[in-house]
């Protein structure tokens, strides 16, 4: 008697798919601070403990929504040919998805080396800003602090902005600012 090979799919779909695809929906509106497996599952219509077929647990799964994210940025920032245009495209991303943002900048770099798809996501982006950033920069530790200062502005600047304790009048204004900043990289 030979085993039944696992199946790939369910009723509706590739299961790992769905739940990433539901999870974002849910961490878009809601945010991901109190996202729960049992949440993801309702929403795709499975008993919760399949999702663990697929997600170790919730971290798993947030991880996961976050790389897709990452990769979504990455994709956009591929486009981008200034610095200026570099930090629009940016910063028009994480304002317009500020919750999947949040989830995106909480995740623990420390630990990502335990996570190749959320580093490899993340260095997608970063290898963005070293392509628009540090054209004319030798020096490995150069290049790092430039992209580690255009991240530190570009981080504080959205998040003063959002909790609207920087005084700007626009998303436009954010943008110029930022973008002088990060002059001269």
């Amino acid at each position: 008697m030979t085993a039944k090979p696992r199946r790939a799919t369910y009723r509706h779909g590739n299961l790992k798919s769905e739940a990433l695809k539901a999870a974002t929906r849910l961490v878009a509106s809601a945010g991901h601070e109190q996202l729960s497996l049992r949440e993801v599952a309702e929403a795709v219509g499975v008993a919760h403990r399949s999702l663990y077929n697929h997600f170790a647990d919730r971290e798993a799964l947030l991880d996961a929504v976050a790389a897709e994210a990452y990769t979504r940025l990455a994709a956009i920032l591929v486009k981008a040919e200034t610095p200026q245009d570099y930090t629009a495209k940016y910063v028009r991303f994480a304002l317009a998805n500020r919750a999947l943002y949040a989830l995106m900048t909480s995740r623990p770099h420390a630990t990502m080396k335990h996570n190749p798809p959320l580093q490899a996501a993340v260095h997608k982006v970063i290898a963005q800003a070293m392509r628009i950033f540090c054209q004319d920069i030798e020096s490995p530790a150069e290049r790092r602090r430039a992209v580690m200062k255009v991240y530190i502005t570009l981080y504080g600047g959205i998040s003063l902005y959002t909790a609207g304790v920087l005084d700007q009048p626009s998303e436009k204004a954010l943008i110029a600012e930022l973008s002088a900043m990060n002059a001269g990289m």
